[in-house]
């Protein structure tokens, strides 16, 4: 205690609590203020930044929803025209297969027409050779030979006979 005795001196301690008042009340007129109205201003920069961070990454967040909803929009459309081309392939698919089938069918009749008439003019042929063969055979047979009158009469009447046959 002597040590605080001998250095501390009551005319400075006054002087430096005087000065050091005059000093904080012209600080706080002068400085105060201002550094406070820094401070505040600082802050509220600081949170209308954030505030506008915020809304951006709503904003983002509305463009990415907005984004992937579209993006399943389009795929949702892609996958229906790939549907709808499959299901006019197969159409097309069962329209050849019938057109197809169609004229095979036609091709068919027309060539069962076609063996029909062809065997009816063999048979009729086969008939006349039949008929001129059994004359000359019938001919020999008898040993005359026919007039063409009565070749054409015996030829009619065979050829009745092998129709009824």
């Amino acid at each position: 205690m002597d040590f605080f005795k001998q250095n501390i001196v009551p005319g400075e301690v006054l002087i430096q609590l005087v000065a050091f008042l005059v000093v904080f009340f012209t600080l706080k007129k002068l400085a105060w203020k201002p550094v406070l109205t820094a401070l505040e201003d600082r802050r509220k920069r600081i949170q209308d930044e954030f505030a506008h961070l915020e809304k951006t990454r709503q904003e983002l967040e509305a463009l990415r929803a907005d984004y992937a909803s579209k993006l399943q929009k389009i795929e949702d459309e892609a996958r229906l025209k790939i549907q709808q081309t499959i299901e006019e392939g197969r159409r097309i698919a069962k329209d050849i297969q019938d057109r197809a089938r169609s004229e095979a069918q036609e091709t068919f009749e027309k060539s069962k027409e076609h063996l029909s008439v062809e065997v009816a003019k063999a048979r009729v042929t086969l008939k006349q050779e039949i008929a001129a063969l059994a004359l000359q055979v019938a001919e020999k047979v008898i040993g005359e030979k026919m007039t063409e009158e009565l070749h054409q009469h015996k030829a009619i009447q065979i050829i009745e006979e092998l129709e009824k046959l």
